[in-house]
């Protein structure tokens, strides 16, 4: 018994170390490119000519940052990403939550059709050129609606919602009902608070989507002054030596087109990546319970 043991815990340190090696490995290579992107956003063009990928930048500057917002409509395209994200998620957040609670009482009447209605939209679809008719012809090309009403729905993350509320005891929506409490208070006050993991798993979900989201918004907004970050980003990125000759030069600095792509690229993730540590108890242990239920 104690060699079988012994032969156990080899072959368990032995699958940890091969793990923990393929990890790191895994970590250094998403790690260094990153990395090498936050560097060159410091760096001058002399430092960049000299010593290209360096470790650390040999002269400091936030010149290139200071180009990004003097030369370009960043500030303004960080401001309709925020709108659109910020309302994006409040409009998927009501629709997802308040259709997986529906679909999770069973004895809701049509529940069994209207939720294969809605799954077979996740296998079949019209197609991207009747859904830019579609847009045309309900008037919102060009406008910010186009962004926020047909991107608002996900069906996957309704299906992960409706799991979540299924798992919630009936017992205790009864005893609310039973103390006087309404539907849309057992709703908000009773079912709401018991799947905040998976609320805040949701809402970091829809929060990713949308602020990397360009591809509609390529499509359906070809007024420059609606374009959200990562469509400016984009046009930096593929015009940044002509926008770098646009810049009004600093003194003593020229600008820097390699610079300028890397400080876009941090500005445009930067945001998203300070909202993450706040929701990332939530998020793991939103995964977790999902994990064991399943």
């Amino acid at each position: 018994m104690k060699k079988e043991k012994i032969r156990k815990r080899k072959k368990t340190d032995l699958f940890d170390v091969i793990n923990t090696l393929f990890l790191t490995i895994l970590m250094v290579i998403v790690l260094l490119p990153f990395y090498f992107t936050v560097v060159r956003s410091f760096m001058t063009q002399q430092d960049f000519m000299m010593n290209g990928a360096s470790l650390w930048p040999e002269h400091f500057t936030l010149g290139n940052y200071r180009d990004i917002f003097v030369g370009s409509n960043m500030l303004r395209s960080f401001g309709n990403s925020v709108l659109y994200t910020v309302t994006g998620v409040a409009f998927s957040m009501f629709l997802t939550t308040t259709m997986a609670y529906g679909l999770s009482k069973k004895n809701y009447p049509g529940r069994a059709l209207i939720q294969n209605m809605v799954i077979f939209t996740m296998y079949f679809g019209g197609g991207l050129i009747p859904f830019f008719l579609l847009i045309k012809d309900l008037g919102m090309m060009n406008t910010r609606w186009a962004v926020i009403i047909p991107l608002s729905f996900n069906v996957f993350n309704l299906i992960i919602l409706r799991n979540f509320f299924e798992q919630l005891p009936p017992d205790m929506e009864e005893s609310a009902t039973l103390d006087g409490a309404n539907p849309l208070q057992v709703f908000w006050c009773i079912s709401l608070p018991l799947v905040k993991p998976a609320l805040a798993t949701l809402v970091l979900f829809f929060a990713v989507g949308r602020w990397n989201e360009w591809f509609h918004s390529s499509l359906f907004l070809g007024n420059a002054q609606l374009w959200p970050m990562q469509l400016e980003l984009r046009q930096i990125l593929w015009s940044s030596a002509s926008f770098a000759e646009s810049i009004p030069a600093e003194v003593g600095r020229p600008s820097f087109s390699e610079g300028l792509k890397a400080a876009a690229v941090m500005v445009t993730m930067l945001p998203i990546m300070c909202v993450y540590p706040f929701l990332q108890k939530y998020f793991v242990k939103g995964v977790m319970i999902g994990a064991i239920k399943s």
